[in-house]
């Protein structure tokens, strides 16, 4: 939980994990402007969370803050052979009463409303 900033979603869920890459081979073999395409990458493969979540009953989340060195430092890493590019984790669903839920195509609602319709 520490790892991902000590957010309450990184140790409540069923699971959390870590993405890593294979990091400075591949940008010495490829080049720096791969370095984008790695996250791309770990959004592909949270995308795919995001969905098998979702088709198990459950819900899915990236996680925006986390520590990479103390991830590392668990996993034994050193260097830069491989880094700690996104954090993930999956659980129940929490409502948030902070965000506002609004059905597709709810802006039209809206307008009409504020039209006085």
């Amino acid at each position: 939980m520490e790892i991902s900033c000590s957010q309450d979603i990184a140790s409540e869920g069923c699971f959390s994990l870590g993405m890593l890459a294979e990091f400075y081979c591949t940008l010495e073999e490829v080049g720096p402007w791969f370095y984008p395409r790695l996250f791309w990458k770990c959004g592909m493969i949270g995308q795919v969370l995001y969905l098998e979540a979702e088709a198990a009953g459950l819900r899915g989340t990236g996680i925006g803050c986390y520590f990479d060195d103390p991830m590392h430092d668990l996993l034994g890493l050193k260097g830069t052979l491989y880094q700690d590019l996104y954090h993930f984790t999956v659980g129940g669903a929490v409502e948030d009463k902070r965000l506002a839920t609004m059905p597709a195509y709810s802006h039209e609602l809206i307008q009409r409303y504020n039209r006085g319709c």
